[in-house]
């Protein structure tokens, strides 16, 4: 059994598993969310040395223990809504997430990526370090929560020449990232209360999402120039050209060496070309989305995607690794 843990609503875990399916593969998309009304989680041990996994839906008990390979591509939380009495919240929370990361650790299998791994590598200020590390250039940036430092950071880079973005973003709260101006810098006190990314910007012929399947690597260039928000391309997809591309040899290896670092499986990088040919790491994403780039370019993510859960190889990772 292949399983990805995401939810319904995840167009990317459908289709591959959808892919899957019909390659004639047992599939478990594993929505978290359905905990604990839904859904039940048992590790019965007996006698044995290792624990039977059931997991307990609408559709009877499934044998996890029958997992072959994993994709932590959008998890979700169990849903507590129930729970009403605060500190009751605090406490069933904390115990299912002892048992998820139980969970995960019993599934032995190559994972795409392993939990505690992708939870690691997806800290942006870790990443621009290791990048930097293995040799790609990285905008000149300053993570802080002191009006002062921000100041004179943007001072120093100038107004209109300063970004500034949020470590994580959620349907419910997301954040593009913008261009610091006259009225951030008036309510600049408010970076007190909470860190703030602050970076260089860098003007830019196109954008550079390079989507990373183990070895293979899916480059693409977004060229938003003209379009109602340059500064982010999310703002104006629908308005850019989007088309397949190459890297330059060192860049991929660059890139490769930084998913080994990481230890990566999957992985989604932005650059910014810049008008002089510098490719500028940003962030990578762990699970960052490829269909707006595959429908556009046609590059196969899809089936590059399904092709290592089937048989996973190189980076060949397990939660307990």
């Amino acid at each position: 059994m292949i399983i990805a843990v995401s939810h319904p609503d995840d167009p990317h875990a459908v289709r591959v598993l959808d892919v899957l399916r019909r390659a004639g593969h047992e599939t478990l998309l594993l929505n978290l969310a359905d905990l604990p009304e839904r859904a039940a989680l048992t590790f019965d041990y007996d006698s044995a040395a290792r624990p039977q996994i059931l997991y307990t839906n609408g559709h009877g008990p499934l044998d996890l223990g029958h997992t072959r390979s994993a994709w932590w591509r959008r998890p979700q939380s169990p849903n507590l809504g129930a729970v009403s009495d605060q500190q009751v919240f605090q406490f069933t929370y904390q115990e299912w997430q002892e048992a998820l990361n139980g969970l995960w650790q019993l599934l032995d299998v190559p994972w795409m990526n392993p939990p505690a791994l992708d939870e690691v590598a997806g800290r942006k200020a870790f990443q621009l370090r290791i990048a930097s590390e293995v040799g790609l250039r990285i905008p000149r940036t300053l993570v802080t929560n002191d009006p002062e430092a921000a100041r004179r950071f943007i001072d120093a880079n100038g107004l209109g020449k300063t970004i500034f973005k949020t470590f994580s973003c959620t349907h419910a709260v997301w954040r593009e990232t913008r261009l610091v101006r006259k009225e951030e810098l008036d309510i600049l006190d408010q970076v007190r209360l909470a860190p703030v990314i602050f970076q260089e910007y860098i003007p830019a012929v196109a954008d550079v999402r390079v989507t990373v399947v183990n070895d293979r690597i899916f480059p693409a260039t977004i060229d938003s120039r003209g379009t109602d928000y340059e500064v982010d391309f999310r703002m104006s997809l629908g308005q850019a050209h989007t088309e397949a591309s190459e890297l330059p040899a060192e860049i991929a290896e660059r890139l490769l060496a930084m998913m080994q670092r990481l230890r990566l499986v999957y992985g989604a990088a932005d650059f910014r070309l810049t008008p002089d040919g510098d490719y500028v790491f940003l962030e990578i994403n762990t699970g960052g989305e490829f269909l707006f780039i595959e429908e556009r370019t046609g590059q196969p993510i899809t089936q590059a995607v399904a092709d290592w859960l089937v048989a996973p190889r190189g980076r060949n990772v397990t939660a307990r690794a």
